[in-house]
């Protein structure tokens, strides 16, 4: 099978640990075909009110070009698998300007695009929010979500069903009325990532695929594109569960998967 690990991050992070050459071992010896690293964008934004908390992801700036000099070498060196360049960025509104130009400093094969907070509200992680219920929280990612793939500015869209880790999901038909104006409003603009960090990292017990296969479904039915990652921050977490990727992929009637190059898609077939 022909496998892509686009979301991977390492020490540089603040969150996770490991080397780059122990992420690319990890990917060899799993039999993965391309490894992407997308490590998280040096912050940014600043809070309208400084008072305002603020979750910190991202590597220090000064780190942002070693880590592209890191990821090119470790590419001629590794000729049994192809190594891209990558980096996860959070989707903003008003900080677009900021966006385009690091979309313009290096030679990236993709940009991810993710939400991990709600801006009107705090710029702490979406899975902390405590003054806000699902009720409001689920409508407002998936308008953010889908804010971001019309931007332009992103060829993937992270794990486009987050608040899931967290909170309870509303009623069937709340969920599948979501869904639908997700997946139409995505449509063509994005690469939605099949992200398997969902099934190992639950807080409610029930871990399942960013996205689940019922609005996988709908992103297929809409004409959206899909790609994988693990959304790895450990070594040993590259390519996690990807049997379980396989499958959903499968159930939802996608044949090929988009690999990406110098941010260009080409379509591959997975089960080749």
């Amino acid at each position: 099978m022909y496998l892509v690990d686009y979301h991977v991050h390492t020490i540089r992070c603040g969150h996770a640990c490991g080397d780059d050459r122990e992420y690319i071992e990890v990917a060899i010896a799993k039999g993965l075909k391309e490894i992407g690293f997308s490590d998280h964008v040096p912050r940014f934004y600043s809070p309208p009110n400084p008072n305002l908390p603020v979750t910190e992801r991202g590597m220090d700036e000064v780190e942002l070009e070693g880590y592209v000099e890191s990821v090119l070498k470790y590419r001629s060196e590794y000729k049994e698998i192809k190594i891209k360049l990558g980096l996860e960025i959070d989707y903003v509104p008003g900080w677009e300007e900021r966006i385009e130009e690091f979309a313009k400093k290096y030679p990236w094969d993709y940009l991810i695009g993710s939400v991990h907070f709600v801006p009107e509200w705090n710029y702490e992680y979406i899975l902390r929010e405590k003054e806000h219920g699902p009720e409001e929280i689920f409508p407002r990612y998936f308008a953010l979500v889908a804010e971001a793939a019309e931007s332009g500015l992103f060829d993937i869209l992270g794990h486009i069903d987050l608040p899931k880790r967290a909170f309870r999901t509303l009623s069937p038909e709340v969920m599948q009325e979501l869904y639908q104006q997700l997946s139409r409003r995505i449509g063509t603009s994005a690469v939605v990532e099949l992200n398997s960090y969902g099934i190992r990292s639950s807080k409610l017990g029930n871990g399942e695929i960013y996205p689940n296969l019922e609005l996988l479904k709908l992103c297929r039915h809409n004409n959206v594109k899909v790609t994988l990652g693990s959304d790895a921050h450990r070594p040993q977490d590259v390519g996690t569960d990807y049997d379980k990727v396989s499958e959903i992929l499968e159930a939802a009637g996608y044949d090929q998967i988009v690999t990406f190059n110098g941010r260009k898609q080409e379509l591959q077939s997975w089960k080749a």
